[in-house]
């Protein structure tokens, strides 16, 4: 194991509510309605299978049994207030000798900060393999390769969606986005003549561990008699989101500027409640173009990150009169607008829920998923908890460590929880 593990090291690190529920749209019915649907690629056994995240993933889940044909998806779903929005997704699709009916797994990826990056673009632009654009060729090899259909989506705002913004770490539209993407797949299913079980799964990491805990909480206040949701699988998500970001306050976390910038302005347009001049949290010069930074369009812009276009200590970014009321008023806006995506309150799950993460995450820290397991657990949900730093050398980078994770996570997901429920 740690020789797979090691393999992984190049890969680079991802940068990474309350009991309320989205309420059912106007137009229901149009929810999850195709309006485009294109083959993009197949994705072969020996494409999954070499490379850095190929030997990890074969490593934990067995080499790929059949090819995987991906089509990309544009779909109807709706935005933060309910009106009709639009998303893209990617629909995969195992091949012969893969055999049907196939159950469907959503999945909800991690912390996309370039629009750019589609999740139905399965080869890598960077010469360094960057995790995010690789997304559909792990995907395919932990999931489809082994007989699921996958539906994807690229949430609202990024991808192929004309939402003016990307609604970040906003539980209920992160939902409603992975929601729609099962019946947009369902219905492309239709179309191509491929059979599925109508047995469903959820899974993701970090913010697709938030998005796929959100999404169970949808479907079973919502769609219960729709989905036959049979399990969910979330890897290192910021379940406890107000308590996430306080500790990121407290002692930076990895690539916290990063995060803050996305998830502040993101609230300040869902909720209107922030701020009227961003330098009452913000600090200049990066108060100037902070309404508009995120997501930036290309891998060049991601690059400008780090330092340039935003500093690499969070105390240059925020200013200190924010933070300190952050911290110490339960009443604040932010604060007030990260409670009302935390998930660790006011419902239970009812599918049984597979929590999975590293102990030594620098960005999304493990205790989000003790904190979960706990409060599932003496609820009386069946949950379980894995950590996997265990099977992580203590040299793996920890600027490598979270997105290695999930490299971990995923395969086993399948394995130890999936295969035995479907």
């Amino acid at each position: 194991m740690a020789a797979v593990a090691l393999a992984a090291v190049a890969l680079s690190a991802c940068t990474a509510s309350s009991g309320s529920v989205t309420p059912a749209p106007t137009a229901a019915a149009q929810r999850g309605s195709v309006d485009s649907l294109s083959a993009v690629t197949t994705i072969g056994k020996a494409a999954m299978a070499k490379g850095l995240f190929g030997k990890v993933i074969t490593g934990l889940g067995g080499a790929p049994q059949c090819a995987v044909k991906v089509y990309a998806i544009v779909y109807s779903t709706v935005g933060v207030k309910g009106e009709p929005a639009n998303a893209s997704a990617a629909f995969f699709v195992p091949q012969t000798p893969c055999k049907g009916p196939f159950p469907l797994v959503g999945y909800a990826h991690g912390t996309n900060p370039v629009r750019e990056q589609l999740i139905t673009q399965p080869s890598t632009a960077s010469a360094t393999w960057t995790a995010p654009d690789q997304d559909p060729i792990v995907v395919a090899a932990v999931f489809a390769a082994h007989g699921y259909a996958v539906a994807a989506t690229d949430y609202l705002g990024l991808g192929l969606s004309t939402y003016p913004y990307h609604p970040y770490l906003h539980a209920d539209s992160e939902a409603t986005a992975v929601v729609d993407s099962l019946r947009a797949a369902r219905l492309a299913a239709g179309k191509l003549h491929v059979p599925l079980s109508g047995k469903v799964f959820l899974t993701g990491h970090s913010q697709g561990g938030q998005s796929a805990v959100a999404s169970q909480r949808a479907i079973e206040a919502q769609a219960d008699n729709e989905f036959d949701l049979r399990g969910d699988a979330p890897s290192s998500g910021p379940y406890a989101l107000t308590h996430t970001f306080e500790d990121s306050l407290r002692k930076q976390s990895q690539d916290a500027p990063i995060l803050a910038a996305y998830i502040i302005p993101g609230y300040q347009k869902i909720y209107g409640n922030v701020y009227a001049d961003p330098t009452s949290v913000f600090q200049m010069p990066y108060a100037a173009t902070i309404d508009t930074l995120l997501p930036v369009q290309t891998y060049a812009d991601e690059a400008l990150l780090y330092g340039k276009t935003l500093p690499l200590e969070l105390n240059r970014l925020l200013q200190p009169s924010f933070v300190h009321t952050f911290l110490t008023d339960p009443s604040s806006p932010v604060r007030r607008d990260t409670h009302a995506n935390d998930l660790l309150g006011g419902w239970l799950p009812k599918a049984p829920v597979w929590l999975c993460g590293g102990d030594r995450d620098p960005e999304v820290e493990f205790k989000n998923a003790r904190a979960a397991f706990t409060y599932f657990h003496r609820n009386g949900v069946k949950v379980t908890l894995t950590d996997v730093n265990f099977l992580i050398p203590a040299y793996v980078p920890l600027k490598d460590y979270h997105v290695v994770v999930a490299l971990f996570c995923l395969p086993l997901a399948r394995t130890e929880f999936f295969d035995k429920l479907k």
